[in-house]
């Protein structure tokens, strides 16, 4: 069977009226089905660029997945941390509850907690293991406490220190403690490395253009005088390209196929030791593998990959056959 439909002669089109779009329907199913039918001619070779596509495909997708959900793992353990609010010496119990009343207003904070001074204490003897020092004082050298729980909208580092500038300017608050180095460290390490995906994927999405674009090029190439021929007969390139893109659509399914079986055995294999790390932290949080978008995204860019490398390659070299 040859490799291009026959085209429609023009006495056909004469003798079986037909329009312009349904012509343009029907040779569309006819390429598609036919595209179908020789991909299991040569089963290993389309394998092989499958899986050359796909593992192109499954490293960016793989790292933007984890990162996607260390976020979200970022986010738990903020969760599970508080802001510890010093007051002054001389605050009295009265006081600290009514500015512990007014924290709980600010729409920035979910949960605040008042310690006492007076249970402050017996919190640190009981913790420190200095019991019989701490009885020796005379007075207590603690300040009542209070805890503050942010809300998920107020977890990052610039809302953070917003939050803790405000609270120190306000009366009988000596003193404001956040642990920001880590979230800085933490956001620093989640930009570089969301930079780092984006380069990657720029870089492996050039490469399927490439691999699919070499791969249609070889098979154009070994239909070079078919090609000839139909062009002598007035074939149009549009006529000529249309199996070839074809062929990268296919191509771009079952690459993302692919990928997305390697994503799920990846997710598979990382799942308890990821686990376990969340669970040092007290979270309950697990990878999971792409959802029913991702996935979509997944193969929508695939095939737009394999069609557009596939479309630059056929139009490169059609414009090179020319016949003479």
């Amino acid at each position: 069977m040859a490799f291009f439909n026959k085209p429609p002669t023009h006495n056909a089109s004469r003798t079986q009226p037909e329009s312009a779009s349904k012509r343009l329907l029907r040779e569309h199913k006819e390429v598609l089905v036919s595209s179908w039918e020789r991909l299991w001619r040569t089963p290993l070779s389309n394998l092989l660029t499958w899986l050359t596509v796909a593992i192109a495909l499954a490293l960016p997708a793989a790292l933007m997945l984890l990162l996607s959900q260390a976020s979200h793992l970022g986010q738990q353990v903020n969760q599970s941390s508080h802001i510890s609010v010093f007051l002054s010496l001389n605050t009295t119990d009265e006081q600290g509850q009514l500015i512990s009343r007014e924290l709980a207003t600010r729409p920035d904070i979910a949960k605040v907690s008042y310690l006492s001074a007076a249970q402050a204490l017996i919190e640190f003897k009981s913790s420190s293991g200095l019991e019989d020092i701490l009885s020796s004082l005379t007075e207590n050298p603690l300040p009542a406490t209070i805890l503050i729980e942010p809300t998920n909208a107020s977890l990052s580092p610039h809302a953070l220190k917003k939050m803790t500038q405000e609270l120190r300017l306000q009366d009988n608050i000596d003193q404001v403690l956040v642990d920001m180095a880590w979230l800085d460290r933490l956001q620093s390490l989640l930009l570089t490395s969301q930079r780092f995906t984006y380069s990657l994927a720029l870089l492996l999405a050039l490469g399927v253009l490439l691999v699919v674009g070499n791969t249609v090029r070889l098979h154009i190439e070994s239909r070079r005088e078919e090609i000839l021929v139909i062009k002598l007969v007035g074939g149009t390139d549009a006529y000529l390209r249309r199996p070839f893109l074809y062929a990268g659509f296919w191509t771009g399914l079952f690459s993302a196929l692919i990928a997305w079986i390697i994503l799920q055995l990846g997710v598979i294999y990382l799942h308890q030791p990821l686990l376990s790390l969340a669970q040092s932290y007290q979270s309950d949080w697990q990878l999971q593998g792409l959802n029913w978008m991702g996935s979509l995204s997944l193969i929508a860019t695939s095939c737009s990959l394999s069609v557009l490398g596939a479309g630059l390659a056929v139009r490169r070299q059609l414009n090179l056959i020319e016949p003479k």
